[in-house]
């Protein structure tokens, strides 16, 4: 699914709307259907560019009329997702979705709520391939979460355990490994 969001980014980021209108996912492949919607005519070598910086390679590309056909390979994607790194944190406002980051292991992570006392930390921690490392959750009220995360971390996911509204009044999350 990270690869989906990829190409759905990649689409957008040359002026394109991609409206999927299926999806069928085989192992070791997937296919998806989709229109590109735009005003303007399709550049295929920005799209290109775009997903190669996101780890995405067309294998094969069909143009018949105005249906282009892609083969891509997303073996190596990567879900285009804020880098969480130790110059900065990252501050959460009026989000009401799980928030998602891109992260290194052995990284020490720090996760406040700024603007109310206590949280529910329902954390994951995944690798490049989506597959869960560690994860963590509680029922009881936090006032902060410390963690460091495992070998293998890519991505981290924060949410909160007893619904989004403790995470639309505001989260700050950072490293605390200092000159990663």
């Amino acid at each position: 699914m990270a690869s989906v969001r990829t190409i759905t980014q990649a689409f957008n980021a040359i002026g394109f709307k991609l409206e999927i209108e299926s999806m069928r996912f085989d192992i070791p492949s997937g296919k998806l259907i989709a229109t590109a919607v735009s005003n303007k005519a399709l550049n295929p070598a920005s799209l290109g560019e775009n997903l190669k910086e996101q780890g995405i390679r067309i294998e094969q590309a069909h143009l018949d009329g105005d249906k282009l056909s892609l083969v891509l390979d997303t073996q190596n994607a990567v879900w285009n997702v804020l880098l969480l790194g130790s110059d900065e944190g990252a501050e959460l406002k009026r989000v009401n979705a799980p928030q998602w980051f891109r992260v290194e292991h052995g990284q020490q992570i720090r996760i406040e709520p700024p603007y109310t006392s206590k949280w529910y930390p329902d954390v994951a921690v995944l690798d490049v391939s989506m597959q869960i490392v560690s994860s963590f959750r509680s029922l009881e009220a936090k006032e902060e979460l410390q963690f460091e995360l495992p070998s293998g971390s890519y991505y981290l996911k924060v949410s909160n355990a007893q619904g989004m509204k403790v995470l639309r009044e505001g989260m700050w999350i950072e490293s605390l490994s200092p000159g990663r």
